[in-house]
């Protein structure tokens, strides 16, 4: 009896233990949006700091499209061996689901968990030389000429906060989608569209060089990156939506694999030079077990069916 205890709780600390020699080679962060999103910056940051922890090269690999599906589900189906690793957000793993028809993966059984990363709230922009100067102006014009105005997204991150205004203030008011948010937020550079929702970090260049008017957040206070800009709570009581993102591996990983990489991003987040370069980017950063990472996913995925519910948005 002694002997096969012993022996079980040999067999549970060979199950924690790393791979033998993993890694060997580079890993491959998968992106399923383009370079200059949030989660592109944030994968990019957290690459050059896992990869000296972990002594391999980490390659991003950026994979957009579908609402991030596209890249998601390379990941899903990759081999479960800690090389190919899922950069996730709240589009990955719980919008997609809601706002397309389906999707080829399942958010929570095709995935382990690795750690949640930490969130980022969006902000409501326009041209700079718009006319719209705040969110009231903004509403005024759109009900003063319905059908003229429109908006752009590039993810279900962008469009969400938008969509429930557009929904919750009964505005007519267009909606233009893009493969992703850069590509948005060119057009409502060059004036083609007029407003959107786009990732604090994706926008705060153009804001800063006065190109683009910041007219609110999505969070329920202020950004300390954008000071003055009201919360969107001013014409939407109580409204708060921020992404989130997360890391995730292929079901079936090594449980030692799963638990080096928590190790390796947790090292990194507690890094001041790596907290202080997300800060920066408007990135609000905590890590978590795989346990409460793989709670929260089966929390969210609900949440955000009732989200797309509520605003009446046609599945893809």
């Amino acid at each position: 009896m002694i002997l096969r205890c012993i022996f079980i709780s040999l067999l549970a600390v060979l199950a924690a233990m790393p791979a033998a020699a993993w890694p060997d080679r580079p890993i491959r962060f998968v992106v399923s949006f383009a370079p200059g999103t949030a989660t592109d910056n944030l994968a990019r940051v957290l690459a050059d700091s896992m990869s000296a922890t972990l002594g391999q090269p980490i390659v991003i690999d950026n994979k957009p499209g579908a609402q991030g599906s596209i890249g998601a589900n390379q990941v899903a189906k990759a081999a479960p061996d800690g090389y190919t690793v899922l950069v996730g957000s709240a589009t990955t793993q719980a919008a997609a689901a809601a706002l397309l028809k389906s999707i080829p993966y399942d958010p929570v059984k095709d995935f382990a968990p690795v750690t949640r990363l930490g969130h980022i709230a969006q902000v409501l922009v326009v041209k700079a030389d718009s006319p719209y100067r705040d969110v009231a102006g903004l509403v005024a014009a759109a009900r003063a000429d319905p059908g003229k105005l429109n908006y752009g997204q590039g993810s279900s991150g962008n469009l969400l906060p938008s969509a429930t205004l557009v929904k919750r203030l009964g505005l007519d008011v267009a909606r233009v989608n893009y493969r992703s948010p850069p590509q948005a937020m060119a057009e409502v550079l060059s004036g083609q569209v007029q407003f959107m929702f786009i990732d604090i970090s994706a926008a705060l260049g153009q804001i800063r060089s006065g190109t683009l008017r910041p007219l609110a957040v999505s969070a329920a206070r202020e950004s300390a990156l954008l000071p003055g800009v009201p919360p969107i709570t001013s014409v939407l009581p109580g409204f708060d939506l921020l992404t989130w993102f997360a890391m995730y591996v292929p079901a079936g990983t090594p449980a030692g694999v799963v638990e080096a990489l928590n190790a390796a991003a947790r090292k990194a987040l507690a890094d001041p030079a790596v907290a202080k370069k997300l800060a920066d980017m408007g990135f609000e950063m905590y890590a978590s077990s795989p346990a409460e990472l793989a709670a929260f996913t089966a929390d969210e995925v609900g949440k955000w069916k009732a989200l797309v519910a509520e605003t009446g948005i046609e599945q893809e």
